[in-house]
């Protein structure tokens, strides 16, 4: 995918794809996508992932979906940070969800950096975010201050990472 340029970048693998996998729209309109994803993920390299985690929202929200499948320390340590370092709901979700699916209990002080955030300025993806505490402290046995979440947040979550899984496995 080195398109030598972010724009271009942007204009092949981000524009086609981030409406609908923004936020939590993959749930509804992520499934007859992924083959499309998935094709498109086959080209990026690990520094097209990282360089679009390092960018505004709607690069990150591709970034943190690709991320899933290109995977190592790298793209691992740019998910993290763009999600304690996200500042809303557009990419929270997708970023939380890879942060959990790479870096499993490491994903707890970054999902911790945004939940506090979120909390403080509204942003609306806390619930999302504590589902995706729980998730580590069901699977991982991780602690985490966290609150525990509704059931709809961690319905929310869980088909979530079933599109992590099936971006990985395609």
């Amino acid at each position: 995918m080195d398109q030598g340029s972010s724009e271009g970048l942007v204009a092949q693998y981000v524009v086609p794809f981030y409406l609908d996998m923004m936020g939590t729209n993959a749930l509804r309109y992520g499934l007859p996508l992924l083959s499309a994803v998935a094709e498109a993920n086959r080209a990026t390299t690990a520094s097209d992932v990282v360089a679009l985690l390092g960018d505004g929202w709607r690069t990150r929200v591709m970034g943190a979906w690709y991320s899933v499948r290109v995977g190592g320390a790298d793209v691992t340590a740019a998910v993290l940070h763009a999600l304690a370092t996200s500042r809303g709901s557009l990419d929270a979700p997708p970023l939380a969800t890879a942060a959990v699916v790479l870096a499993g209990p490491d994903a707890a002080e970054a999902l911790r950096q945004y939940f506090t955030a979120d909390q403080a300025c509204g942003w609306g993806a806390g619930g999302v975010i504590a589902a995706a505490a729980d998730h580590l402290r069901r699977h991982h046995r991780t602690a985490t201050p966290l609150p525990r979440p509704t059931d709809e947040d961690r319905d929310t979550f869980a088909a979530l990472i079933d599109i992590a899984r099936r971006l990985q496995a395609a």
